[in-house]
């Protein structure tokens, strides 16, 4: 068989966010076999080297609790910077709660005090100072913290890219 080089790619830090979801949920059986659990934002902030802002309370997260202990994260919000621009942002992630029983506890809104969380943002705006918003690709490292009310979500957004192709 013959053996390529790995493609080179370079990974950038562009802010980190931190969400407040109310702890009271909505908890819906789905006739696809799992629960939804949805959390309604109640705002947050951001910051970091490419945005400094808020995040504005609207939104919420759709999350699918699956038997297998898989919750599959649905998310959407938006972001206004501190110079007024507003940033439309949503993700969809991954979350392994690790066995059946946490799956049917979490899917009862009995939740660990603290998860890991990968989501994948996706980030549009027509505010043209953040028009770079829109040609990225971005994943992101994050937590949940159940033990607070409101729920905190917080996570470290990345830009990711191929080089040498986007050197900027």
């Amino acid at each position: 068989m013959e053996s390529f080089e790995l493609n080179k790619f370079k990974i950038e830090h562009l802010f980190t966010y931190s969400i407040d979801v109310n702890a009271d949920m909505f908890i819906q059986k789905l006739p696809t076999g799992g629960t939804r659990v949805t959390g309604t934002i109640a705002g947050g902030k951001v910051w970091g080297p490419k945005i400094q802002g808020k995040i504005l309370p609207v939104g919420a997260d759709w999350s699918t609790v699956y038997p297998n202990g898989i919750v599959d994260v649905d998310c959407r919000t938006m972001i206004e910077t501190g110079d007024g621009a507003h940033i439309n942002m949503f993700y969809k992630g991954r979350i392994d709660l690790g066995s059946e029983e946490a799956a049917a506890d979490y899917a009862n809104g009995k939740f660990p005090a603290v998860m890991g969380t990968q989501p994948m943002p996706v980030l549009d705006t027509d505010d043209e100072c953040y028009d770079w918003c829109n040609h990225y690709a971005c994943f992101g490292i994050g937590r949940v913290d159940f033990t607070n009310d409101p729920i905190v979500i917080q996570y470290d957004v990345y830009r990711y890219y191929a080089t040498p192709f986007a050197e900027n």
